[in-house]
């Protein structure tokens, strides 16, 4: 078996230096999911807030129906949809990551394909590009 190490490519993190720009997405930015998503969570608790207002003032239950029907139910159907946009966003940024490691993934093999030479060994183990030049004195 070889001692024979590859050399690695450097790490951003060691060198003191950072993920490339494509990696790092800016924080300061609104997705259209997430504005209207808080725009329903608002407008969902707003309506659950006029609704108890209008139950409040009243004992009658038909009175209170109206109230109970448009504010509590409508105002929980819209905050429902709110959440429901806001895990539809982190899937979104949930697959963009997991892309992006993919990628890096598959050009780290695509590397390691080019270190390697497509002969074997006599033990069956791939030689590396390093080694290979050793054994032949090149």
């Amino acid at each position: 078996m070889s001692t024979d190490a590859v050399a690695a490519p450097s790490h951003p993190f060691l060198d003191g230096g950072s993920i490339r720009a494509a990696d790092a997405r800016p924080r300061s930015t609104v997705d259209w999911r997430q504005a209207l998503a808080g725009a329903l969570l608002v407008a969902g608790l707003v309506a659950i807030l006029v609704a108890w207002y209008g139950i409040s003032g009243t004992l009658d239950p038909g009175a209170q129906m109206p109230y109970l029907i448009s504010g509590g139910v409508g105002g929980s159907a819209l905050i429902a949809f709110g959440v429901a946009l806001l895990v539809a966003y982190e899937h979104a940024c949930d697959r963009a990551a997991l892309d992006r490691l993919l990628d890096r993934i598959d050009e780290l093999e695509q590397r390691l394909d080019e270190r390697m030479v497509p002969t074997v060994n006599g033990k069956g183990a791939p030689k590396t590009a390093q080694s290979a030049r050793r054994s032949t004195g090149g």
